[in-house]
């Protein structure tokens, strides 16, 4: 049930940031979209034995502010980076892919003769 509820104030929380950055240039706004998605969904497990998940970036801040020398919370937060990174460079690379295939037949499109 909980996970649920987050998954659905995650969704909620996607579309207003999807939302949000239309202005911004559209490389920026793929990372952008990509990194927060990366950081609000992606789990971790929290005791280290892989029974119990929760959102890693809850995982990393409970690690960093309770655990004496520091916990799991560095691990998790390297992976979350990690991850994040690996996102935004396929996000760009789906990108260039996409303007390569689709932006080159836009402008091949037979124009009629001017003036005519």
């Amino acid at each position: 049930m909980a996970w649920s509820i987050y998954l659905l104030a995650s969704a909620a929380l996607l579309l207003v940031v999807w939302r949000v950055t239309r202005p911004v240039w559209g490389w920026l706004r793929d990372a952008l979209r990509v990194v927060l998605a990366v950081m609000v969904l992606t789990p971790a497990s929290v005791d280290g034995t892989q029974e119990h998940l929760a959102p890693a970036l809850f995982v990393v801040v409970y690690e960093f502010l309770t655990a004496p020398d520091a916990g799991l919370g560095p691990l998790v937060g390297v992976r979350v980076v990690l991850i994040a990174g690996f996102a935004v460079l396929g996000a760009w690379l789906l990108r260039f892919l996409w303007n390569r295939l689709v932006g080159g037949r836009r402008g091949s499109g037979a124009q009629p003769p001017a003036g005519r």
